[in-house]
């Protein structure tokens, strides 16, 4: 059986090679506070969304697919997370049960095969109830294949045709075998037999019978061999059974550990009274962006409180400058972008009211990094040859986040080195979002009619209000505004 509540088609690789500049993105837009509020301690969860996070879809379809059965998991928590209970349920009575399937002993095998099968038929009766309960509310094409998978598949009838079966097989009464004689009164054709029930007793009795003497090991030991001879097809099948159904949980507990996941993350917000949504994905080849409230959710999630949104609406760019004051909300600014990309890409829900965006074939980040006691090169050598590494897996349709990049050296030389490497990325059809301080930088591109130019608000009285908004770059950060409340507030202390 298939799940497919990942994609329509296939089943979610845990294991698939993520993204290039994992790391560096992790970083950068501080995707551990995410991580972490949608695992809320749940190992399979955390890794799970990670892999899910640094996979981004290149398919609106496939996005969507996942969309709607988010949709689905948001508006029937309960039931999406009773579902991940029972394959957790599962994997702790699986590995509660002392049982082993890779015995050297293949009468070992039959039995905790039979075990882990009489395990799994339960845990299935459980998947079931929750199918025939639920599917009326389900509207999703994933949810409602599955659920009515689990119906078609495991109907009433199996569930007792299975019980009956392994209840046989669990039969301490012994084993049935027939054989025949071969050559020399050897034993030949061993088969391993159903007890009929309606067998008189009596013909049992008056079988002819031999008893092992409780000494002869020799005896017991050729006895086992004949068993096992019988056995050996019954419990190589019964292994496989039980090595799939142990594989279809595995697999159904990390696709709905996405949803789960999803829904921690849902909770938490919520709670800070900060909104969602389902993005809506516009074509690759789309310069067009807009969004309402959007906010940085590590943000939200390390204050534990609700944080200042941005409202945006582009047609048309290539390329975002963003300046202004210090310490107003730009590097916030830029991280949720990159976080609600990721986010959109792997299905998920946005941490804005509305957003619509074009995607993406890849997120790249360079940020500025502090001071590295330990570098055996310049500053400005490291920046360069991360930006080489980004340049060697780049391509066209991408989208670079800029934080302040190459600023180690001088603003003339910084601006310049980092106006050629901008624009060779926008001639190349790669989508910018520059941070910048350098003055000379944001103004080379004043002219040029697809860059869209953002600056950090500031009021007349020197107040930051932490939004972002259209503005053409001024020659000051307002640096001396720091400066001012910095020094008033140790006078008045």
């Amino acid at each position: 059986m298939k799940a497919n509540l990942m994609f329509r088609d296939r089943d979610f690789n845990i294991n698939e090679e993520p993204c290039f500049g994992k790391d560096a993105l992790t970083a950068d837009l501080e995707l551990t506070h995410i991580i972490s509020a949608m695992a809320e301690k749940d190992g399979t969860i955390s890794d799970v969304c990670s892999a899910a996070l640094f996979s981004t879809l290149q398919s609106i379809e496939e996005i969507r697919y996942r969309q709607e059965n988010l949709r689905d998991a948001l508006k029937n928590p309960d039931a999406v997370r009773r579902l991940y209970e029972i394959t957790v349920e599962t994997e702790k009575r699986r590995r509660n049960s002392w049982n082993w399937l890779a015995s050297s002993y293949l009468s070992s095998t039959f039995s905790s095969a039979v075990e882990f099968l009489k395990i799994y038929s339960e845990m299935l009766m459980e998947l079931r109830l929750v199918a025939d309960e639920n599917l009326p509310r389900f509207e999703s094409e994933g949810f409602r294949s599955f659920f009515a998978l689990l119906q078609r598949e495991l109907s009433d009838e199996y569930f007792a045709e299975v019980r009956a079966h392994l209840n046989d097989l669990k039969d301490g009464n012994g084993t049935l075998v027939s054989a025949g004689l071969g050559s020399c009164l050897q034993g030949v054709n061993y088969v391993f037999r159903r007890k009929n029930r309606k067998t008189p007793w009596w013909r049992w009795r008056l079988s002819p019978s031999y008893t092992i003497p409780e000494r002869d090991e020799a005896g017991a030991k050729d006895l086992g061999l004949r068993q096992d001879r019988a056995i050996n097809e019954a419990a190589n099948a019964l292994a496989q059974a039980a090595e799939h159904l142990e594989n279809f949980f595995a697999m159904l507990r990390r696709e709905l550990a996405f949803y789960v996941g999803c829904l921690n993350l849902a909770d938490h917000l919520q709670t800070l009274g900060m909104p969602v949504c389902i993005p809506s994905l516009l074509p690759a080849d789309s310069r067009n962006r807009s969004w309402k409230g959007l906010y940085d959710v590590s943000l939200a999630l390390t204050k534990e409180a609700a944080v200042v949104g941005n409202d945006f609406h582009a047609e048309d760019k290539r390329l975002y400058v963003i300046t202004g004051a210090n310490q107003g909300g730009k590097s916030t600014f830029l991280r949720s972008i990159g976080q609600a990309q990721l986010m959109a890409q792997c299905g998920m829900f946005v941490c804005a009211e509305s957003f619509a965006v074009p995607v993406r074939r890849g997120v790249f980040s360079h940020f500025k990094k502090e001071e590295d006691v330990s570098m055996k090169s310049g500053k400005l050598d490291e920046e360069l040859a991360r930006m080489s590494e980004i340049a060697d897996h780049i391509a066209d349709g991408s989208l670079v986040l800029f934080n302040e990049s190459f600023a180690a050296t001088n603003e003339r030389e910084g601006s310049e080195i980092c106006r050629q490497i901008t624009q060779a990325l926008i001639d190349n059809g790669v989508e910018v979002f520059s941070v910048t301080h350098m003055y000379a930088f944001a103004v080379a591109f004043l002219d040029d009619g697809k860059t869209q130019f953002l600056r950090a608000q500031r009021l007349e009285n020197g107040e930051r209000t932490f939004k972002v908004v259209s503005g053409e770059p001024l020659q000051t950060a307002f640096g001396e505004d720091l400066y001012r409340n910095i020094f008033e507030a140790q006078k008045n202390a």
